[in-house]
């Protein structure tokens, strides 16, 4: 009877989420399609098959729009950013996990706080920051942005992680003499390492879509971001919607690989401190 029951509510499931997964990837798919088309054939018939197949925007995009020093410059940025975020994140996260120090609670809750106020608020002090300190047209200045920004989550994951660390371990630790740093990388980081890879792909792909930081202090075309250049440097030409098109099916690739190369990860990270 059990089973009986269970059936037309396990197919209701299936169906919903079937239901979800194609109105969420009918726009890659869109995008796809009606990137190998001519202007020409896409006016003729935006929400049909090419007449045919055209790979010239992809070229176009290579040749004239220098693709690939736009995906550098995404990736380095994203990559220091979060090399930059996890030397803060992780032993910040640590003491406040595992050590006791005075004001320890008061602090953490004061970081944690500031998860609750809105990005934009920073806006025009971060731009005189980084324009009195030289910074305003330079990567330095997305790299530090997106990292120190985003420490304050980061806190709050890997703390919550780190207290299922069993105290047995650090202390066998202390006693065979490792200091503070030995402990967080022969211990801490290895053990962390699940929610460490789930933080590098939620902030790598947050940072990879973010339009708004980028836009405001990379002003030259050759250090924009991807992202930008596709609502900026593309948008010049927003008559060839294939052209478009094309830049935002390469620009969503990327987040997309990583998030079905590394969804194991993600599993385990969606039980951060669940469980211990």
């Amino acid at each position: 009877m059990t089973n009986r029951r269970s059936w037309p509510a396990g197919l209701f499931i299936y169906i919903v989420l079937i239901t979800i997964a194609i109105i969420d990837f009918y726009p890659v798919v869109y995008m796809a399609i009606n990137s190998s088309r001519t202007a020409v054939d896409f006016f003729k018939n935006p929400g049909g098959l090419p007449l045919e197949w055209n790979f010239d925007n992809f070229k176009a995009l290579y040749y004239r729009f220098d693709v690939l020093r736009l995906f550098g410059n995404t990736f380095f940025s994203a990559a220091a950013a979060f090399v930059l975020t996890m030397l803060l994140a992780i032993p910040a996260s640590f003491a406040f996990a595992k050590l006791r120090f005075k004001f320890r609670q008061g602090l953490y809750m004061t970081i944690i706080a500031t998860m609750t106020i809105p990005s934009i608020t920073f806006a025009v002090p971060n731009f005189l920051l980084m324009s009195r300190i030289g910074l305003v047209d330079h990567l330095e200045s997305v790299i530090l942005i997106w990292g120190i920004t985003s420490v304050p989550s980061n806190i709050f994951l890997l703390a919550a992680l780190m207290r299922g660390i069993p105290n047995e371990i650090l202390e066998a630790g202390k006693i065979d003499g490792m200091r503070y740093f030995q402990t967080l990388t022969r211990f801490v980081i290895p053990l962390s390492a699940p929610g460490i890879i789930t933080l590098a792909i939620f902030n790598t792909t947050g940072w990879w879509n973010d339009l708004f930081t980028p836009l405001i202090f990379l002003q030259s075309d050759d250090l924009k971001t991807m992202t930008v250049a596709v609502a900026t440097i593309l948008k010049r030409f927003d008559t060839d919607y294939p052209l478009l098109l094309a830049g935002l099916f390469m620009t969503s690739i990327p987040p997309i690989a990583i998030y079905i190369a590394l969804q194991k990860y993600i599993k385990k990270g969606l039980v951060i401190g669940s469980v211990k």
